[in-house]
């Protein structure tokens, strides 16, 4: 028997009031500008073929012995843009702990909208994975750019080294996801069916993050 409080994927979430854009990105670590992103690529993004699992779907930020820093593990890990939490999920496979954020068209910067070009009904979702703990925030919550979601670690599946594993995809509005699971035998049907959903299923168009960075001003 389902749960009805649980909410299904695809479910539209009640819309809550959220900040006014902002004038720029915000980089996704605490210690480290945009602009000093590229130094710190250890896996670029990788794209598989339409509709398949493989290769790399995002970007891996890790470092060693950058600055006054020895690597990237407690790192803060924080929102690249202000959105609504469409999912914050705790040690579950392959992302360990993780949050996805959406932002909606108008919570873009201008430059960004124009690159961009997201589809009407469409909004922006930026995913972040392997945090060293629980996210620190809520489903449903209201975040603004820079806001601290959690720290830099090695949760998840197969990870060698702390690192944050940014994703950007571009997908419909308003979906949340109560779970997500992959590559584990206990997985629900709803979990593997939300990561399919994600990774595979082509509604959520994925794309270098890198680009948000190094194409504006």
């Amino acid at each position: 028997q389902e749960n009805p409080d649980s909410l299904e994927v695809g479910t539209p979430t009640p819309t809550e009031s959220i900040p006014e854009p902002p004038t720029q990105l915000c980089s996704p670590l605490a210690e480290h500008s945009s602009e000093l992103l590229i130094e710190i690529v250890s896996s670029p993004y990788a794209p598989p073929p339409d509709g398949k699992d493989d290769r790399h779907h995002g970007v891996d930020f890790a470092y060693y012995n950058h600055g006054e820093r020895a690597s990237v593990d407690g790192e803060g890990v924080q929102s690249i843009l202000a959105g609504r939490v469409a999912a914050a999920i705790s040690d579950r496979l392959p992302y360990g702990n993780m949050v996805i954020i959406e932002t909606p068209p108008e919570l873009i910067p201008e430059a960004l909208q124009e690159m961009l070009q997201i589809p009407a009904g469409s909004s922006l979702y930026h995913l972040y994975a392997h945090l060293s703990e629980a996210p620190l925030v809520e489903p449903g919550q209201s975040i603004g750019c820079g806001e601290l979601l959690g720290y830099a670690g090695m949760t998840g599946y197969n990870i060698p080294v702390p690192h944050l594993h940014l994703e950007t995809r571009i997908g419909p509005a308003n979906i949340a996801f109560d779970g997500m699971v992959f590559y584990d035998t206990h997985a629900t049907p709803t979990e593997q069916e939300n990561y399919l959903r994600w990774r595979t299923s082509g509604e959520f168009q994925h794309f270098d993050p890198m680009v948000l960075f190094t194409n504006t001003p």
